[in-house]
């Protein structure tokens, strides 16, 4: 009993080597430069981003846009600029509605954790409006991750971003973004 499950445990030792080894890339003598795939150089380059988001339907209308410009340094690293821009409508029954219009613009490192997930973090400047004619301008950084798929040069994908900043949060708790990018 005790020499048929030996026998079992090499057997399936020298499985998993052979399934190892089927695996693994053929190593380069040292006269030979290794060769970098084109799979590689892939996702390096320049891409751009339209991100809408912040949807809502609360006693109005509130909705924001996103553009981004980015660079891949290696397959794991990019970062990048962008512009934002808010727009909110709340309807008061008896006085007039209340229309506010936010902007702002940020630079951005992005990890990636894996081909499809990444961790974001951003510095940014926003001009908030608040209550028709009140705009306070904050700097603040925010942090976050996202998904992305899609082939090609076309990805999309979604990211959330949450703002460091105490007075930031108490009007934009949460930043909830749909991504489309191009790559070129």
């Amino acid at each position: 009993m005790i020499l048929r499950n030996l026998l079992l445990i090499v057997l399936l030792f020298i499985v998993a080597e052979e399934v190892d080894a089927q695996r693994r890339a053929p190593r380069t003598t040292r006269r030979e430069s290794p060769r970098r795939s084109s799979d590689e150089y892939a996702d390096q380059g320049t891409w751009l981003g339209i991100s809408l988001g912040n949807l809502g339907f609360n006693r109005g209308f509130m909705a924001s846009a996103k553009v981004s410009y980015g660079y891949d340094l290696n397959n794991f690293l990019s970062f990048g600029v962008n512009g934002k821009f808010f727009y909110d409508n709340f309807n008061n029954i008896g006085a007039p509605d209340i229309n506010l219009f936010s902007y702002g613009g940020a630079a951005f490192l992005r990890l990636s954790v894996t081909q499809d997930i990444f961790l974001q973090g951003e510095y940014g400047r926003t001009s908030l409006e608040r209550n028709g004619n009140i705009r306070n301008t904050y700097t603040y950084p925010a942090v976050g991750g996202g998904y992305k798929s899609g082939f090609g040069n076309w990805t999309y994908g979604l990211h959330i971003l949450f703002p460091i900043h105490e007075e930031v949060r108490d009007y934009l708790n949460v930043e909830y973004w749909i991504d489309f990018n191009y790559k070129f």
